[in-house]
């Protein structure tokens, strides 16, 4: 028996007609079975997937923005990211940032030249005793070690980090007292340092990062005793900006394939 396409009416299966209606027998009906609606195990990885790379993305992104914004709001007009003012006093004949160690390892290889350009550190330092010239070097241990170790001298070590009433922390350090007699001549007749600078003013040096251990040293330039100064440290990072640039492509990237993966995969049917 087939039934009419248009009515429903049962017809011979030689009808060319419908009995009922008229309606040609003939014409073909096709039927086409829904697609399946259902959460199956391939659209729910695809969410997961595109759901983790999302994540991921804002990370990079914030990471990114992070950098960029450390980079261009909060640095001096060379690019360095300064500390506040410290004002130094010792009745000394210096005051000594002592062993401050910089290591690669030793598999870096030719890499360890190219550190040498990745860090850059700059020293502001201005007297305040108006009758006399500061002096601020850096210097491996040795050398300086050389020239300060019978020298009375003052420590600037860091003790413990405290806590301020809003929770934020920050390191406290003191002076230790180092004993001895005046310094063979003013700091800057020799020639050991591997950067300083010594005036009248508001004084500047900057210097590579390299491999080693170093003293930072604070003088009067004719190495008087009582050092009275106004020190700022800095530091420039040049990767930071193009790091930032680069994870924030990665991240928008990242982004793009996580929707694409979530629209394709489990939200188009």
């Amino acid at each position: 028996m087939r039934y009419c396409p248009k009515c429903g009416e049962e017809n011979s299966d030689d009808a060319e007609f419908c009995k009922s209606c008229g309606e040609n027998m003939s014409r073909t009906i096709r039927y086409t079975k829904p697609r399946d609606t259902g959460w199956g195990l391939a659209r729910a990885t695809a969410l997961v997937i595109g759901a983790m790379l999302v994540f991921t993305s804002l990370g990079l992104i914030l990471g990114g923005g992070s950098l960029r914004m450390v980079q261009s709001t909060i640095v001096d007009g060379e690019g360095y990211i300064m500390s506040g003012v410290e004002s130094l006093t010792s009745e000394s004949y210096a005051i000594v940032f002592e062993d401050i160690n910089i290591e690669i390892d030793a598999d870096a290889g030719p890499f360890r030249e190219w550190f040498k350009d990745l860090v850059m550190v700059k020293l502001t330092a201005k007297n305040n005793d108006p009758g006399k010239n500061v002096f601020v070097g850096i210097a491996d241990y040795g050398s300086a070690y050389g020239y300060l170790g019978d020298v009375s001298y003052d420590r600037f070590i860091e003790t413990d980090w405290e806590y301020d009433p809003w929770g934020n922390d920050f390191p406290d350090y003191v002076y230790s007292h180092h004993s001895g007699v005046a310094p063979a001549g003013p700091p800057t007749i020799h020639s050991f340092w591997s950067a300083f600078a010594a005036g009248s003013g508001q004084e500047t040096v900057t210097w590579s990062v390299a491999p080693g251990r170093y003293w930072v040293v604070v003088m009067n330039e004719d190495a008087s005793q009582g050092v009275d100064v106004d020190l700022q440290m800095g530091a420039k990072v040049p990767i930071l900006k193009d790091l930032g640039d680069v994870l924030l492509t990665v991240g928008v990237l990242v982004g793009l394939v996580g929707a694409a993966v979530i629209y394709y995969g489990a939200v188009k049917r």
